[in-house]
């Protein structure tokens, strides 16, 4: 639990790279959002062609990242995100207090091949004690998201529900469901404690939420198996404070802009996005992931999220090696006829070779080295 976040060499992002530093964060630059989870519970079927033709990352393969948010209705979610990632959530209107985001939704941050979850606040009166949601909502982000990061008051820590006890006993209840083994990767809880004062150390304010998370991992019901197992099994934590937005709004912005950098500078000591968070989901698939894991959640299917990978793995095999295949049966076309008649053609065997391998390099062409070794 004391081990933070460390620091991890992954892809760069050269559209990143080059923005990070002196990107303008405006809301007239940043990448439309779409609902991919809407209250009604229906999966939008217009995910994948965001990925293509709004986010521009549908040729990412694994380079790119998921991170969601956790918090109470009304508290900021969206106005740390927009202000983080320079995306462009609906914010609450101080005047009415009222629910804004309804279901899921999701954007790409500027200058990061990072698309940011904006899930539904918990504890909203507008769905009372209806915590369906709230859990499907925890199952479906931890199912997909790297990191989540909790959006938490600093007046509310100590408390069960005002420091999201009730829901992040849900979500470490959904992860034992969801691996029934130690190993299979970790998911990165975040804790962006707001409205910091600095009465409290951080440092304080730290050790009162890992005690608190302790004891909520000690008094689950674990699988048989896993009865001794650890909380440090499944989740890492790391912590970072923020000033009042609108009392030191300075403060938060500089404070904003330092955290930011743990989103997209990969030699930060502080780097959120390690490789053994990664969900290795090409970004091609990320649709279909998504959609299959939503599909298990609302029919209250056992989720194996590994039997879903391979799933995905199969079906983009499936869908690489028949596009082949079909080069590979176009280059040979001229050979069949006189093949048929009982003609000899001298050189066959190197002319199919050469139509072979155009038929590979051409549907695997970062694989090209790897297939010819073997």
């Amino acid at each position: 639990m004391d081990n933070l976040v460390a620091s991890q060499n992954s892809p760069a992002d050269p559209e990143g790279a080059a923005q990070t530093k002196n990107i303008n964060l405006s809301s007239e630059n940043a990448y439309p959002q779409i609902q991919i989870i809407d209250e009604n519970q229906d999966f939008s079927d217009k995910v994948n062609k965001y990925m293509k033709e709004r986010w521009n990352l549908i040729d990412s393969g694994f380079d790119y990242n998921v991170v969601a948010v956790f918090g109470s209705q009304s508290t900021g979610k969206s106005t740390l995100l927009n202000s983080l990632f320079g995306t462009s959530f609906d914010v609450m209107d101080d005047k009415r207090r009222a629910q804004t985001t309804k279901g899921i939704w999701i954007s790409r941050g500027q200058g990061m091949k990072v698309l940011v979850m904006d899930v539904e606040g918990t504890d909203g009166r507008e769905r009372g004690e209806d915590q369906d949601f709230e859990r499907k909502s925890a199952l479906f982000s931890i199912a997909t998201a790297e990191a989540i990061i909790i959006n938490q008051w600093e007046n509310m820590i100590g408390l069960y529900n005002g420091a999201n006890m009730g829901l992040l006993k849900t979500v470490f209840e959904v992860n034992l469901q969801l691996f029934q083994q130690k190993g299979r990767g970790k998911t990165l809880l975040f804790f962006v404690i707001r409205d910091f004062i600095g009465n409290t150390p951080l440092e304080n304010l730290t050790t009162t939420l890992k005690n608190d998370l302790n004891k909520l991992w000690s008094g689950l019901s674990k699988p048989e198996g896993l009865e001794d197992s650890q909380i440090t099994d499944f989740f890492d934590f790391a912590f970072a404070a923020l000033p009042h937005k609108i009392l030191l709004p300075q403060k938060f912005d500089e404070g904003v802009a330092a955290l930011r950098k743990r989103f997209t500078d990969s030699s930060d000591a502080e780097y959120i996005f390690k490789a053994n968070y990664h969900k290795m989901i090409p970004a091609d698939g990320f649709s279909t992931f998504l959609q299959a894991i939503w599909e298990k959640i609302v029919t209250n299917k056992d989720l194996d999220l590994p039997t879903q990978k391979e799933l995905l793995a199969q079906y983009r095999c499936d869908e690489i090696a028949n596009a082949a295949f079909s080069i590979f049966l176009e280059g040979i076309k001229e050979f069949r006829r006189p093949i048929e008649a009982g003609n000899v053609i001298e050189g066959l065997g190197p002319q199919i070779d050469e139509i072979r391998q155009i038929a590979i390099s051409r549907s695997f062409p970062d694989r090209i080295p790897l297939l010819e070794s073997n």
